[in-house]
């Protein structure tokens, strides 16, 4: 446990010009291992992503996003801009489902899941609901969607989260020979 309250110290010093850090593998071991409720930790997504889908001329009941004509076709785009809050909605599979949308349920989540990263390290990034991070759509809301992101998409916390950590630090005086 001290182990991990002092790569948490290290990862929040390494990290402390932003508000926000990247939820890694490590991280989230450290959260397990303090036993902090992830429902109570607020997301954030890093980069934007727009997803979009043809409507059938008969599928007129559009849930969620707006509807954009192009070329006499109707377009539903949803779209996600960079550091949207979203909340957890459910854990399974190695993977967190998080809704980015008021109300939103296990249809309206996007997927989570650690993904290796530069330097061995995984990062929590946007994944398909059979886990892959290599897809060009999604499910969302009962339907299918193009992805378009141009970078990969991850999750971030608030360091404020730790902030409930009591941490004890102590200076060596040092020892001289008498």
């Amino acid at each position: 446990m001290k182990k991990g309250i002092l790569f948490l110290a290290a990862v929040l010093f390494l990290t402390s010009c932003s508000e926000k850090t990247y939820l890694t593998g490590s991280l989230m071991n450290v959260i397990k291992e303090n036993q902090l409720p992830l429902n109570k930790i607020q997301f954030y997504n890093d980069n934007p992503v727009n997803l979009e889908r043809e409507l059938n001329a008969s599928d007129a009941n559009v849930k969620s996003g707006k509807i954009v004509i192009v070329n006499g076709k109707s377009i539903n785009q949803i779209a996600l801009v960079e550091q949207t809050p979203g909340v957890l909605v459910k854990e399974a599979n190695n993977q967190l489902l998080v809704s980015f949308e008021e109300g939103g349920n296990e249809s309206k989540s996007l997927h989570f899941a650690p993904v290796p990263g530069n330097g061995g390290e995984s990062f929590y990034q946007l994944v398909d609901e059979n886990g892959s991070p290599t897809f060009s759509r999604l499910s969302y809301d009962g339907n299918k969607y193009l992805m378009y992101s141009t970078k990969k998409v991850r999750l971030m916390i608030m360091k404020s989260t730790f902030s409930g950590q009591q941490i004890s630090r102590k200076k060596m005086s040092g020892n001289r020979v008498k």
